[in-house]
């Protein structure tokens, strides 16, 4: 009976008294820590987002000025020639400002059979007419400095480019 009194009494004051009274008896967090834990946690998850994505964004940063020293390289290596430079005059007109030379060819078959090629690798090509006769073979023709460059530098891993290609700054 005594033992059924104490039960029930203890039963009373673990209603009365609440939840977090027997969970710091027991050694256990109240639900205001666990609050506050789960706050620090979620804090903890965002900091750490937050971290990732300033990563992610350097990463793609560095990633930009490699692809643009890579291209300001490539620039470096090529062959530019003004065409008012040039001693030859050409009837049709230049796709862009600049315009990558692959050759020039005494037969306009020969001419187109490379523009063909260079189209199926997927390049943007083009002949064009010079006043002697010739037509001439352009690729990778653009406005854009920096877009020359990186096209020109896939361009020269073809096996089609021949290594004297140039470009054509078409002033």
């Amino acid at each position: 009976m005594r033992v059924l009194r104490f039960l029930a009494f203890l039963s009373a004051l673990c209603v009365a008294v609440s939840c977090d009274f027997m969970r710091t008896v027991a050694g256990r967090p109240t639900s205001a820590q666990l609050q506050q834990m789960l706050a620090e946690k979620e804090e903890s998850e965002a900091r750490a987002r937050q971290e990732a994505e300033l990563r992610e964004e350097q990463e793609r940063q560095r990633a930009y000025q490699a692809d643009s020293l890579a291209a300001v390289q490539a620039l470096a290596e090529i062959d530019f020639h003004k065409l008012t430079e040039l001693n030859v005059r050409i009837v049709s007109e230049l796709p862009a400002r600049y315009n990558v030379v692959l050759g020039a060819f005494s037969s306009v078959e020969n001419a187109q059979n490379l523009v063909s090629t260079v189209k199926a690798a997927g390049y943007n090509a083009s002949p064009y007419q010079y006043r002697n006769g010739k037509t001439g073979v352009v690729a990778c023709s653009s406005d854009s400095y920096v877009e020359l460059g990186k096209s020109f530098a896939k361009l020269r891993d073809e096996k089609f480019c021949p290594a004297d290609a140039w470009v054509l700054v078409n002033e």
